[in-house]
């Protein structure tokens, strides 16, 4: 009975001892020892990865690690005992050195240039009007017809003047007692005198059509200002006043010779029925041209002297006493350019 209990107490004492023992500890090269790094760094700087439910070797510590790139290396070496030392970016790498010259780039360019910049491209945008906007826009210096009232129609002649074609048209003018408004050039008017007398004789008015009839809107300021100064120079001691007609070649000019002009107190003259009779047409075409759109107000082109020698203005002479002769017979009254518009014709 003895032997039985000392029995049944030694195995309850040997499975005491047994429980007791610790259990044998994986070898380092088993799967078990190897621990996952990742688990323990957070996904931001700013992320808390919380409590590690597997805790593993000290330097593995997730609280004591941040995520770094590229720079870990240089960061102290980890010390089981030691924690690890917060790394902060330092402030100058937030920093861009472009902003502030960018900036001060800005602030040098000064005002003055950039209203430079929108007057020339004010200007730019001036020179682009046609010639209806700047009449639209400039009324009471720039001019293509005078007032439909009283049946008034003007004649009127450029180029001139020459020896072979401005005298034919002063000779029927004469006789059918018409007076006519002549844009002379300022080189053919030096050159023949004698015709400019003739036409302030016989009671006609006499414009300013450049000294050499370039095309205006080519030129410089100063290149169009002494085109037209030039001119009157010439003039005035033929007819004695300062013409304030002008009517540029080919009726083109831009809005700031207009302005110009306006400074000058003279007058733009275009026209709005065009004979085409320096495309030498015949009297019959050249007649038609102007019956067929001549209306109370209007300012007929024709020409008094060609381009050059060849240029054939016969048609203008057939076509010029049956063109008077109608528009008489239709009520109209041919006058001069003041007379239609109502202005001096000096300055």
């Amino acid at each position: 009975m003895k032997r039985a209990a000392l029995a049944v107490s030694s195995a309850i004492l040997l499975a005491f001892v047994s429980a007791c023992s610790p259990a044998k500890l994986p070898g380092e090269g088993s799967a078990s020892s190897r621990l996952d790094e990742n688990r323990f760094i957070p996904h931001t700087l700013s992320e808390d990865p919380g409590p590690s439910s597997a805790p593993g070797p000290a330097k593995f510590q997730p609280a004591k690690i941040p995520a770094i790139k590229e720079k870990t290396a240089a960061a102290p070496s980890l010390s089981p005992t030691a924690p690890v030392p917060a790394l902060s970016v330092p402030e100058k790498k937030h920093k861009t050195a472009a902003a502030p010259k960018t900036e001060t780039k800005k602030k040098d360019v000064p005002v003055q240039k950039h209203q430079q910049e929108a007057n020339a491209l004010q200007k730019t945008e001036q020179r682009k009007l046609s010639l209806a906007e700047i009449h639209h826009k400039y009324p009471a210096v720039f001019r293509m017809r005078g007032t439909s009232q009283g049946k008034k129609i003007a004649l009127t002649f450029d180029d001139g003047p020459d020896l072979k074609y401005t005298p034919q048209v002063l000779d029927i003018l004469k006789n059918h007692q018409v007076k006519a408004t002549f844009f002379v050039i300022g080189s053919r008017a030096q050159a023949h005198p004698e015709i400019i007398r003739r036409m302030v004789r016989e009671g006609h008015i006499v414009g300013n059509h450049s000294y050499s009839h370039p095309f205006m809107p080519k030129l410089t300021a100063s290149e169009f200002s002494a085109q037209i100064m030039r001119t009157q120079e010439v003039i005035k001691p033929l007819t004695g006043y300062t013409p304030r007609l002008v009517r540029p070649p080919y009726g083109a000019i831009n809005e700031e010779q207009v302005r110009w002009m306006s400074d000058h107190h003279l007058l733009a003259v275009n026209w709005d029925v065009d004979s085409l009779d320096w495309k030498g047409l015949s009297g019959k075409q050249v007649y038609h041209n102007i019956v067929d759109n001549a209306r109370a107000g209007s300012v007929i082109l024709q020409h008094s002297a060609g381009g050059n020698d060849k240029h054939d203005l016969s048609g203008t002479v057939t076509a010029l006493p049956d063109l008077i002769r109608s528009l008489k017979s239709s009520g109209y009254k041919l006058v001069t350019i003041p007379e239609l518009m109502g202005i001096s014709k000096d300055l």
